[in-house]
């Protein structure tokens, strides 16, 4: 044990060294408001390195929250003293005081360096060690990250002599693994042209824009191809932006330029073209959400736009949320697209998954863990998929503020499992710790390719342990939805894949109508269910005397995932199809592999508090506490 504490106060010490920033490719501002807080990092197979830059000379910290507070938190404190010398200290936190050093020190310092007022440290750990107690695994899951620092460094370096952060602290969401970790470079004759509203929002909670656009006249005439975009907020409005789509239109014309009204206008043939654009299998051209950055392409992928067969009409559904119904705020956001006239190899698309945006969709009050499914079925992949498959290299989960969590289900056809013969893949993707304000499009960490008769099944997840009343599926930001936008090549004719319960069907929702409604109240469920959006003030007083036990939680969730479905499979031909069965069993599950096989046993645990060691000095000093340790065992 001398050993261990010996080794916690030792092996953070290097001597100061210049740390290049440039080599991380991935940025975070923890606190933007002051650009006090910058976190750079680059994962590496299985490790991931850290750098971060802090304005201050005095400690700083970081660490991996499971909520974005201190207690139970993996946190990793240092500094860079007056001589030069950097420490840092793998630490975890039980509760808000000064966390204890960890025994091992998992977290290993590569260098540190204070210039200008800035306290610059790098270090790095495994993605997963074998510390199960005290460290926080780092998965696709969204990071919550906090942070803090003081303007001083400890009294005397000495570890347990850390002062209180006082007010310089936070915390941000972060995803560790979904970015770029090799960004192309901008093409020599990269343009750009801007799609932006201008506006004053209407004083509700819930607004969808739809604003009309016509391509720009040298993208009209010939082909061109997208290879990143970005958002353009306009500033102070960042918490009322919620997201963007953009859609191509074939049905529109000259005469819908400028176009710009709330999307379920419908008073004449002109609203009723923009805001069907939306829907009915018109391609997504591009798509962003709160808290999501730029999105670049990979080297050989683009999107076409414009030339000869392609729409040169645009309509943009803009999501506002305005929960404190002001009246007064003008926004002119929107998205910037960046373009090249060299083709690339591939073509992408997006495919819109989950279950349809529809008041079929119920959630109870009260419940944890609830969970919903949308499901791309085997007979739409088969009749759209071309036969190599499609290679999925992005995705973007969506749900609203009572989502925790959401799993991209890959399922396929086998000959080894059972009688069903379906098994289940590693999940495209999956984030259980969703953060609604962070809704990144990340890239995949490894390219998916699906083939025909697949089948893709969303699942969400729903907390809704603070409501008193049902959740039903829709627009608003307090109903739900279950979606994700698959980025993938070549492109093909389908768009949208979407499921509801098949609410035409004498048998949905069975057994949970009988068991919890009146004749009467299931009528009025039904009949204002099938008007979709216009019925939801039906269905929600349908269930307004459910008295949502176990039992009927249970029941509705039977009902939903055995019941009938409908699958809305459209292309931009556009054809829906209904099949009779529930969500298909899969016999044989996945299961991940554990992350600590081979790794952390009894001869490789030692070890691992020396992996990644980039550092000579570090390495040096490693030897000498061990053998300072083994002398003093001795003494």
């Amino acid at each position: 044990m001398k050993t261990f504490a010996l080794l916690a106060l030792l092996l953070p010490a290097v001597l100061a060294a210049h740390i290049d920033l440039s080599t991380y490719p991935l940025t975070a501002d923890l606190r933007p408001a002051t650009g006090s807080y910058r976190l750079h990092w680059s994962v590496e197979g299985q490790s991931i390195r850290f750098a971060v830059n802090v304005s201050t000379t005095g400690w700083v910290g970081l660490g991996l929250s499971p909520t974005g507070g201190m207690r139970n938190s993996d946190i990793v404190i240092g500094w860079v003293n007056d001589q030069g010398q950097a420490f840092l200290h793998d630490r975890f936190a039980t509760g808000r005081s000064l966390p204890p050093v960890d025994a091992m020190q998992d977290w290993i310092l590569e260098g540190g360096e204070q210039e200008n007022g800035f306290t610059i440290l790098a270090f790095r750990r495994n993605l997963v060690t074998c510390d199960e107690q005290f460290d926080k695994d780092i998965q696709s899951d969204t990071a919550r990250m906090i942070f803090s620092w003081n303007n001083a460094d400890p009294v005397d370096d000495d570890p347990n002599q850390v002062m209180y952060h006082e007010t310089n602290r936070g915390a941000s969401s972060v995803n560790l693994l979904g970015g770029q970790q090799e960004v192309p470079p901008d093409p020599a004759d990269l343009q750009s042209f801007d799609i932006t509203v201008n506006i004053t929002l209407p004083s509700e909670r819930t607004t969808y824009w739809c604003s009309a656009f016509e391509l720009p006249a040298e993208l009209k005439n010939k082909t061109r191809y997208i290879t990143k975009v970005t958002p353009v907020i306009q500033a102070d409005n960042e918490l009322n932006v919620h997201h963007f789509l953009i859609y191509e239109c074939t049905n529109l014309n000259s005469n819908h330029i400028g176009y710009s009204a709330p999307c379920n206008a419908f008073g004449n043939s002109r609203d009723a073209a923009v805001s069907s654009c939306r829907r009915g299998g018109n391609p997504l051209i591009a798509g962003w959400a709160v808290g999501g950055d730029k999105f670049v392409y990979p080297a050989d992928v683009a999107y076409p736009v414009g030339g000869d067969g392609n729409p040169h009409f645009l309509v943009m559904e803009t999501h506002y949320d305005n929960p404190d119904l002001r009246s007064n705020i003008s926004d002119s956001s929107g998205m910037k697209f960046f373009y090249t006239s060299t083709e690339r190899t591939f073509s992408s698309g997006f495919l819109f998954l989950g279950h349809d945006v529809h008041p079929s969709m119920i959630i109870p009050p009260g419940v944890q863990d609830y969970r919903v499914f949308g499901e791309c079925s085997s007979d739409c992949t088969s009749a759209h998929i071309p036969e190599e498959g499609i290679s999925v290299f992005s995705s973007t989960l969506h749900t609203h503020l009572a989502g925790v969590g959401l799993v991209v289900h890959h399922i396929r056809r086998s000959e080894t499992c059972g009688d069903n013969g379906w098994e289940q893949l590693k999940p495209i993707d999956q984030n259980l710790q969703y953060d609604f304000n962070f809704q990144q499009t990340v890239h995949l960490p490894e390219i998916i390719n699906v083939k025909p008769g697949d089948i893709l099944r969303l699942e969400c997840i729903y907390n809704t342990t603070d409501r008193d009343l049902v959740t039903l599926g829709g627009e608003s930001t307090m109903e739900e939805m279950c979606l994700v936008f698959l980025q993938y090549y070549p492109r093909m004719d389908l768009t949208t894949c979407v499921s509801k319960p098949a609410l035409r069907d004498p048998q949905v929702l069975q057994p949970f109508l009988n068991d919890s409604l009146t004749p009467e109240q299931q009528e009025a469920l039904l009949d204002g269910a099938s008007s979709g959006n216009f019925g939801v003030a039906t269905v929600k007083n349908a269930l307004s005397n459910v008295s949502w036990t176990s039992d009927e939680v249970a029941s509705l969730k039977s009902s939903v995932v055995n019941g009938p479905v409908q699958d809305l499979c459209i292309s931009p031909m556009g054809f829906a199809e209904t099949f009779p069965n529930g969500l298909l069993a899969v016999e044989c599950e996945y299961q991940a592999p554990d992350p600590r096989a081979g790794i952390c046993d009894s001869t490789t645990a030692t070890t691992t508090i020396f992996s990644g060691a980039g550092n000579v000095v570090a390495n040096v000093l490693m030897v000498v506490a061990i053998t300072m340790g083994l002398m003093t065992l001795m003494v």
